[in-house]
C-alpha cells in the first residue's frame, strides 16, 4: 500500500486546516466538564516515571504494553472503539492530585473518526482541544502524538489520514511540547505494509506494537531530560 506523496493541493489544504484549527480558537474547556467520568486507569500513584497511553483500541488492545515498554510505568489508558469526542471529555475530568503527573503522555486518536466519516478539519479541531485540555491541567507536560496507522482492512481512508498526518504535524508545530512520533513509516517495506495486523486487518499484533514500542522509546530519549531517563530508562 504506497503511501502517497504530497501535492500542492494536499500542502494547501493543510496549511487550511492548520490555519482554521488555530483562529477558530481552542474548544471551551468547562464544556467538557459536564461528566465526572474519567479515563480508564484513574487510581494509581505517580512513582516520578510514569507514561500514560491515552486514545483509542489501538491502545486499549496494547496488552503487551507494560512488557513492551519496560522499565518505565506504564498506564494503558486508552478506550476500546473510541473517538475524539469519547476520550476529550474523559481527560478533562482528569484529577492530577489524584491520579498524578506523568512524564510524557503517548497519545493515538482520530482514526476511528476518520472511518466513521468525520471530515479531517474537525478531528484536526478536536486533537487542538486535547491538546489544550494537557496545557491546561498539567502545563508542559510532554505529548507524543502518534501518526495515523495504515491498515489493510482501512485503505479507503487512506488519503485522509495521511492528510490528517500531515496537518497534525502542522498543527502541534505551533504548540509546546507536543512531539510527532512516526509509527507509519516502520510499518512498511518497501512502501507495502508488512505483516504486523491482527486477523481483523486493522489493529496491531504483537510485532506491529513492538515497531511502536521502538519509535516511541527512541521519541522519549530525543525529548526528555536526561535526569529523566537515567532514573527511569537507565538501560534504554
Amino acid at each position: 500500500m504506497p503511501i502517497p506523496s504530497a501535492s500542492p493541493l494536499v500542502k494547501f489544504t493543510v496549511s487550511v486546516l492548520v490555519f482554521a484549527a488555530i483562529v477558530s480558537g481552542w474548544a471551551t474547556f468547562q464544556h467538557y466538564r459536564a461528566t465526572s467520568v474519567t479515563l480508564p486507569d484513574a487510581d494509581h500513584a505517580d512513582d516520578g516515571c510514569m507514561l500514560w497511553f491515552v486514545g483509542s483500541s489501538s491502545i486499549h488492545r496494547w496488552t503487551d504494553l507494560e512488557k513492551d515498554m519496560t522499565p518505565w510505568s506504564v498506564h494503558n489508558r486508552g478506550i476500546n472503539s473510541a473517538t475524539l469526542t469519547d476520550i476529550i471529555p474523559r481527560f478533562a475530568n482528569i484529577n492530577v492530585r489524584k491520579e498524578g503527573r506523568p512524564r510524557a503522555i503517548i497519545v493515538y486518536a482520530g482514526e476511528n473518526d476518520i472511518a466513521n466519516g468525520v471530515p479531517v478539519r474537525t478531528v484536526i479541531r478536536q486533537l487542538a482541544t486535547l491538546l489544550d485540555q494537557r496545557t491546561r491541567l498539567m502545563g508542559d507536560v510532554p505529548v507524543l502524538l502518534l501518526s495515523m496507522k495504515p491498515s489493510p482492512g482501512r485503505a479507503a481512508n487512506l488519503p485522509q489520514q495521511v492528510l490528517f498526518n500531515r496537518a497534525a504535524q502542522g498543527l502541534i508545530s505551533h504548540a509546546q511540547q507536543v512531539h510527532y512520533v512516526d509509527i507509519t513509516t516502520p510499518l512498511l517495506t518497501d512502501g507495502k505494509l508488512g505483516d504486523n495486523y491482527q486477523p481483523d486487518s486493522v489493529h496491531m499484533n504483537p510485532q506491529g506494537y513492538r515497531i511502536w514500542a521502538k519509535a516511541v522509546r527512541a521519541r522519549l530519549h530525543a525529548v526528555l531530560p536526561a535526569a529523566t531517563l537515567a532514573r527511569c530508562a537507565p538501560s534504554g
